[in-house]
């Protein structure tokens, strides 16, 4: 990503441009190449390129007057490498056209699913795609639980290894996810299987929505 800047506050908005497409990217990432772009880190930084890119800002907008022109270039390159069967960045790029114009309930669905990524394993994980798959659901069409299944694209229907239906189940009425006691007595825990499958098929089913939102076909994890 390159551009020709003249003056510290064109450097500004590009470094700024460059700085919303990479966030942008990380969020569609997932959907068009099976994992997140950049790992999600809690660290107190002042900003300046996102982690793994090179920028020549700081520089530039050093050597930049404010009210005289100047020619400078600002760069930003990526250093990420992962071997896949194609390359993401075209389907990517068309992703991120779509998600800056899709609607409230898409984009708050990418933001759950992408923190219960962040949470593999964990209680937290498990309850953050509970709230992602409610609302998954809300957004396909139809009136039963078949109904909204059949909505999805045969790709990610041909790897489910529950319904709809067994999924939404699951997710209230099992200890470690959205509610603890029923009828004044604990839930039963999940069993393995259980876990396996609601993680599975929770992850697939919210790749199938947001790959109906955003029009681009969704990348499928493959996990034994």
């Amino acid at each position: 990503m390159e551009a020709e800047v003249s003056t510290k506050e064109e450097a500004q908005a590009r470094h700024h441009e460059a700085l919303e497409l990479a966030n942008d990217l990380n969020c569609v990432w997932a959907y068009v190449a099976g994992e997140p772009l950049f790992a999600k880190r809690l660290v107190l930084q002042v900003a300046s390129a996102p982690d793994g890119w090179q920028t020549n800002f700081a520089e530039t907008e050093a050597a930049l007057p404010s009210s005289q022109r100047f020619h400078g270039t600002a760069k930003f390159s990526s250093r990420f490498s992962m071997t896949m069967p194609y390359l993401p960045l075209q389907n990517a790029l068309a992703a991120v056209r779509s998600y800056r114009a899709a609607n409230a309930e898409c984009k708050v669905l990418m933001s759950l699913h992408f923190d219960a990524m962040d949470h593999p394993g964990s209680q937290a994980g498990l309850f953050l795609y509970a709230k992602a798959l409610e609302l998954a659901r809300a957004m396909l069409p139809g009136r039963t639980d078949p109904k909204r299944q059949a909505a999805l694209s045969a790709d990610v229907r041909s790897e489910l290894r529950q319904s709809l239906h067994w999924l939404y189940d699951v997710a209230n009425n099992r200890l470690e996810i959205r509610h603890v006691v029923s009828t004044g007595s604990l839930l039963p825990k999940l069993t393995s299987i259980e876990r396996r499958d609601f993680l599975h098929d929770a992850d697939l089913v919210i790749r199938g929505v947001v790959e109906r939102e955003l029009g681009v076909r969704a990348a499928i994890v493959k996990t034994k």
